[in-house]
């Protein structure tokens, strides 16, 4: 039988990680996670996981470890892979084209703020068909609120119309990726006019 002392200090970390990200403002949660980054990092080594943590732009995740196919060593992925749709996919690649650009530029802010209205522009010059504005709107409302489920975007507490566009959304998309994206998004327009 288990006690309290066999339960591990750092369990609460290792179960959010399990469950998905961890970001600096979930603030007990992160100290633990800073404090025992060494065992945690160990832990998850040894279950076929690595840990990746940002401390200065404050998020941490999973990522399966890839082996070569000569290491004989096959386990079962644990951090499920999803398959986005394509509006959701463009909208995941404009906002880190946007974070590019705002570090790039440095401003006063070390976080990029975009209104609703932004992204519902930004959205809207790739969209094939806007002649239904209301279902438009809706259709990137949805897409923001997966984004939102994912982690990437953050509402603000102080206008429901404002989000904090997560450094962790960089993290998880590289720039080839984004090269590739753009590519086939470009393709599927043209395919589509």
């Amino acid at each position: 039988m288990i006690d309290d002392n066999d339960i591990l200090p750092y369990a609460a970390a290792v179960i959010k990680l399990l469950k998905g990200n961890i970001f600096k403002n979930d603030t007990d949660i992160w100290n633990y996670l800073i404090q025992y980054q060494p065992a945690i990092t160990e832990y998850f080594s040894r279950i076929g996981i690595d840990l990746f943590v940002n401390e200065n732009d404050g998020y941490a995740f999973l990522k399966q470890k890839e082996f070569d196919e000569s290491s004989n060593i096959s386990l079962p992925p644990l951090v499920e892979k999803r398959a986005l749709s394509y509006s959701v996919t463009l909208l995941c690649v404009l906002l880190v084209e946007k974070l590019i650009e705002h570090d790039a530029k440095g401003g006063d802010s070390p976080y990029l703020v975009m209104d609703r209205k932004e992204i519902h522009n930004s959205m809207k010059l790739f969209r094939p068909d806007i002649s239904n504005e209301k279902k438009t709107i809706k259709d990137i409302d949805a897409n923001i609120n997966t984004l939102k489920g994912y982690g990437f975007l953050r509402q603000l507490r102080k206008d429901e119309n404002k989000f904090e566009v997560r450094k962790i959304l960089r993290a998880k998309i590289s720039a080839e990726t984004i090269q590739d994206i753009k590519k086939k998004v470009i393709e599927y327009a043209e395919l589509v006019d």
